[in-house]
């Protein structure tokens, strides 16, 4: 069978990419522009609980955030008990704020931590989300500077064991985007494809399904490397790293990114689960680079941004639309 890795983790895709040393990971970048927060960090960090429908939010990473001028007494700069105040509020798709979480946040070089929150009113004042549109919207003393939309979806149980009700499923980024990385960007690394998987059921189960993903030019349609495996998927994202082989190459001999960059022109990534298609994720390559693309793109106002801020800035990797997935409102 050829190699894949499947991940899952808090974080999801960290900051620091697999294989990064102490050092690459302290090294601040010199690339910062506006503040903003990791979108790995939160592809692995917000979820909604799977029979109660209430957000759950794990530790974040942000970037750029300006030393706030109210001084601190502990090691957070920002503090729900003193500092500056960094906050999250959830908002429903009428912009109608339904709970705020106000962030400790310290800074480790370079990047700031978001480790712990507590919830203005308390916890108790957290009501369940019901099926619809959300997003959390990230304050610096109650100024927005970035935002995350995302869905949540309801199904009724059909567990035989449990007590009828409903299950909760989180959605939005995790099924509208792949994502294509190489170690350190050095083009003698090999190229990597990142996606999410899920398995939408009103009962807990893990489910195994065979899955082929392809790497095609768009210019004649030829298959450049593949990778084929078996996935796990249950009702929460999992995160599915694909690492491509050339035809003919040694199950265990990843495909380098110098051969996609060595050609400019369109490609696409498509990922088929019992051989049903799940996704095509097209881009281009062009002075033999890859391509940034919609929310990529500087033209996009900050607080829309992907913040893609991997080795303290120094490098990056390419985010890819989902072709056919529902536009993400902002």
């Amino acid at each position: 069978m050829i190699k894949t890795i499947l991940t899952l983790s808090l974080l999801g895709f960290s900051l620091f990419p697999q294989g990064a040393s102490a050092a690459e990971q302290k090294t601040a970048g010199t690339e910062c522009t506006a503040p903003g927060v990791s979108f790995w960090s939160l592809l692995g960090a917000v979820n909604v609980s799977y029979t109660g429908g209430y957000l759950q939010l794990g530790k974040l990473y942000a970037v750029c955030l300006p030393q706030p001028s109210t001084p601190s007494d502990s090691i957070y700069a920002y503090s729900p008990v003193g500092g500056g105040k960094l906050s999250t509020v959830l908002k429903d798709a009428q912009g109608q704020s339904l709970a705020t979480y106000v962030w400790s946040a310290e800074n480790i070089s370079g990047l700031w931590e978001m480790s712990d929150y507590k919830v203005l009113g308390g916890e108790q004042s957290i009501k369940p989300l019901g099926a619809g549109s959300y997003s959390l919207e990230f304050q610096i003393e109650g100024k927005p500077f970035y935002r995350f939309p995302f869905s949540v979806a309801a199904l009724p149980s059909d567990d035989p064991y449990q007590p009828p009700g409903t299950r909760y499923f989180i959605d939005g980024p995790w099924s509208a985007y792949g994502n294509l990385f190489y170690q350190r960007n050095d083009p003698q690394s090999s190229l990597r494809f990142t996606t999410w998987v899920e398995d939408r059921a009103g009962h807990p189960q893990e489910k195994s399904s065979p899955y082929i993903v392809e790497l095609t030019s768009t210019r004649d349609g030829r298959v450049i490397a593949r990778n084929q495996g078996e996935l796990r998927a249950n009702q929460q994202w999992r995160q599915l790293d694909v690492y491509f082989q050339l035809p003919g190459d040694n199950a265990n001999t990843s495909m380098k990114a110098a051969t996609l960059l060595a050609e400019d022109g369109g490609y696409r990534v498509s990922l088929r689960v019992n051989g049903q298609l799940r996704g095509i994720y097209s881009f281009t390559v062009s002075g033999g680079k890859i391509q940034l693309q919609g929310r990529q793109l500087e033209r996009t106002a900050p607080i829309d941004r992907i913040t893609d801020y991997l080795y303290g800035g120094r490098y990056r990797s390419w985010w890819l639309p989902r072709e056919g997935a529902a536009e993400i409102a902002h």
